[in-house]
């Protein structure tokens, strides 16, 4: 028949095609700098060319470049609704999320990259295409939960820092060494503390020894090493209390590795 005797033939490669070819192989051998370059080229000839602007958005997030890496995806889906591109443009958010939450913990106070965080990760999930995603929702939810976490940590550190600004700092101190005196002891906030001089401590001179009841639970710390900025040291102390004074501990001031200091007050 007529039918039967056509011949297939095959679409035409464009140069666009080809040139995103290449651009992707470039990617693939990490070469993100030319798979820019490349997959630029391709769209000047088509910048209509879906699958090249989804290319272009990953090639963009190897770069960590993720808003234009964002916006490349949105031109993509403005062509073609597919959710392969969804997926990808949520990954993408999910990465971003990810990356803007490491970062929180290596500045002085992570609040706004925390929010920033929170925002790209409620997009990520609303870019999934639903029941058509191949995403494993359970890793949005986790990142999801352990941002809130991280900003529920940052307000509680503000909330130290705000209370022991209220009190001088003559009235604050340091516990340090409790790891080593082991005791079955609770730090409760309000826990009533005693500080003993211990002018014969044949390591310091200035040394105040930290009691709860009769047993020891450390001292208090004589060195900017060890204390927080906002308390005084022992050697600070000395002149200000008596050889026995009473004291309350306040909370455990912690933000990641940098901040991790037992506090208490002086009871006049």
């Amino acid at each position: 028949s007529e039918d039967e005797d056509e011949t297939y033939n095959p679409p035409v490669e464009s140069r666009a095609d080809r040139l995103g070819k290449q651009a992707w192989d470039l990617y693939l051998d990490e070469n993100y700098d030319d798979a820019i370059y490349k997959i630029n080229q391709a769209l000047n000839f088509d910048d209509r060319h879906t699958e090249n602007w989804n290319k272009k958005a990953i090639i963009l997030e190897g770069l960590k470049m993720y808003a234009t890496s964002e916006n490349c995806y949105n031109k993509s889906l403005e062509l073609s609704k597919r959710n392969m591109v969804y997926d990808n443009k949520a990954r993408m958010l999910f990465r971003w999320a990810h990356k803007l939450l490491e970062e929180s913990k290596d500045i002085p106070d992570g609040s706004n990259k925390l929010e920033e965080a929170k925002q790209k990760c409620i997009k990520a999930m609303k870019a999934l295409p639903g029941e058509n995603s191949e995403e494993d929702i359970n890793q949005y939810l986790r990142l999801w939960d352990s941002i809130n976490f991280y900003i529920g940590y940052e307000r509680k550190f503000k909330r130290n820092i705000e209370t022991l600004k209220k009190y001088d700092k003559s009235e604050l101190f340091t516990i340090t060494g409790i790891n080593y005196y082991k005791n079955d002891v609770q730090f409760n906030p309000g826990l009533p503390l005693k500080l003993v001089k211990e002018p014969d401590n044949e390591f310091d001179k200035d040394a105040i020894a930290v009691y709860v009841e009769d047993k020891k639970i450390g001292y208090v710390a004589n060195s900017d090493y060890t204390k927080y900025k906002l308390t005084s040291s022992a050697s600070e102390l000395q002149n200000k209390i008596p050889d026995t004074a009473k004291g309350s501990y306040l909370f455990y001031l912690e933000r990641y590795v940098e901040i991790q200091f037992p506090i208490g007050r002086i009871i006049k």
